[in-house]
């Protein structure tokens, strides 16, 4: 088995007769005098499989070496090199992790023999490291199926682009391309965007591979950022070990980044690096490791908007949005309520030993007259509450969905009759969809209060956060996203 070895001692002459050695039994072998010159060549991108080092050297020893090579690499091999009567820093050395040790002056079958066992030794290491990953994954992968064994495949007209592109990108993935593209699935929230992100890693040459997603709106910019790229121990206060990122967890599948609208501009930056060169960097570290990632990003922002606003790195959405699939609201699938409600209730009844029987006319009515503004996720969990609840033999009535009274006649016969509101003019119905339209008054809405808050406090975002019953990080979550500046409110009070 061929191997890259990197020989650190401070004689020259060992250094040369140890490459001519491994060099002939067909390793390709790199030599250093010192840690400092190890450590630039583990930096240039070597990717070193064993590591044999002298323990004396001038400068940082060869203890200091072995364990800066053991956060980069935990699963390289150490031969350690000791000098003659060095018995307790030879098992000080096996101590930190080193497959053997070689004392001077030794023979060069032993070394011959001492590094092909090494190489063995460390090729199991990352072949069981390597199966835990992938028995991790499949654990991943069934619990994802359980997540999603809700999850409905729609044939409504408005599903049609949606449904195509998952067509082009199963037939591309059966195809084996070697590279994939980045996918952008929009919508607003509770349309189904990760489900739709699964069917597209599934159905990739990734299927097998790891499945990882994060929520991006969970995290501040330093813990995203440890999150998506790992950091080195001693990166920062509190990183008290090495830890692997997502990047190297979901290595060989797909990293889903929801909600990647609410990203930080810094983290964007080194996300594009990974989406360009595909490389990246652990935090604190100083070499490269290699991205076998598919990344696909779920937002319900305008991207393009936000990218024009400032809020969103443009090269990073140009990026991204390879192929943008758009996911409409579930109140333009009307044709898909229904069905999509009774293979719920199947599978809700089913797993509760209750029998479905369908809806009656009436509960049809009330599923296709509710506004749904909560989506595919507010139907399941409508239909989670029937099924626990559920006691009847018949069925499921309009009472049983207890859905709100939107639907309900304007006139009833032995009550008040409800008055009609007059629109407000501002609305300019017709002029824009009612997704365009609710997004623009929400906006414009949180930015207003935002404002108000602010300068009634005088910029003091604590007592603003208190008044509008927001956790602070949150509230300076939302002034990030408008461009507000607290300091702006104190200079002016």
């Amino acid at each position: 088995m061929k191997a890259r070895i990197l020989v650190v001692d401070d004689e020259e002459t060992i250094r040369k007769l140890l490459k001519s050695r491994l060099e002939r039994e067909g390793h390709e072998v790199i030599t250093a005098c010192n840690t400092e010159e190890a450590q630039a060549a583990f930096g240039a991108g070597a990717e070193v499989d064993v590591l044999v080092t002298d323990l004396k050297m001038p400068g940082k020893d060869g203890f200091t070496l072995m364990s800066w090579a053991k956060q980069a690499k935990p699963d390289i091999c150490i031969v350690v090199i000791t000098g003659h009567g060095e018995k307790d820093a030879a098992i000080k050395a096996l101590r930190l992790g080193a497959c053997d040790y070689l004392e001077k002056p030794f023979d060069m079958d032993e070394l011959s023999h001492t590094v092909a066992r090494g190489i063995r030794e460390g090729q199991l290491r990352k072949d069981n490291h390597d199966l835990i990953s992938r028995l991790e994954a499949r654990v991943e992968r069934i619990e994802g199926a359980a997540e999603d064994q809700f999850w409905y495949v729609s044939k409504a007209t408005a599903m049609n682009k949606v449904n195509d592109w998952l067509t082009v990108l199963r037939r591309e993935g059966m195809r084996g391309t070697a590279e994939e593209p980045t996918v952008l699935i929009t919508g607003e929230s509770g349309t189904g965007k990760e489900g739709i992100a699964r069917m597209i890693h599934a159905a990739s040459r990734r299927g097998k591979g790891p499945w990882v997603a994060v929520n991006c709106a969970n995290f501040n910019e330093q813990l995203l950022e440890s999150e998506l790229f790992g950091h080195e121990r001693g990166a920062f206060t509190g990183a008290t070990t090495l830890k692997r990122g997502l990047f190297e967890i979901a290595k060989g599948g797909t990293l889903f980044l929801d909600e990647i609208g609410e990203m930080d501009i810094k983290v964007q930056a080194k996300l594009l690096r990974v989406v360009q060169e595909r490389v990246f960097r652990r935090v604190g570290s100083n070499f490269d490791l290699h991205a076998d990632v598919r990344v696909v990003a779920a937002t319900n922002w305008d991207l393009e908007l936000r990218s024009r606003e400032g809020f969103f790195r443009e090269d990073l959405f140009h990026r991204l949005s390879r192929v943008v699939i758009q996911v409409p609201p579930l109140r333009e699938r009307s044709e898909d309520i229904v069905p999509m409600a009774a293979q719920f209730c199947e599978r809700a009844f089913r797993a509760r030993g209750k029998a479905f029987k369908g809806f009656s006319p009436d509960g049809e009515s009330s599923l296709c007259s509710y506004g749904w503004p909560g989506n595919v996720r507010e139907l399941l969990n409508v239909i989670e509450r029937v099924a626990l609840v559920w006691t009847g033999e018949g069925l499921v009535t309009a009472r049983a969905l207890s859905l709100p009274s939107a639907s309900l006649p304007i006139g009833p016969a032995n009550g008040p009759r409800l008055e009609l509101v007059k629109p407000n003019p501002l609305l300019e119905i017709g002029v824009e969809s009612y997704t365009a339209l609710k997004k623009r008054w929400s906006e414009s809405f949180e930015r207003e209060f935002l404002t108000a808050t602010l300068n009634k406090h005088g910029g003091n975002v604590s007592a603003a956060a208190r008044e509008a019953k927001l956790d602070r990080s949150n509230f300076l979550r939302l002034l990030r996203r408008y461009g507000l500046r607290a300091d702006v409110f104190r200079k002016a009070a």
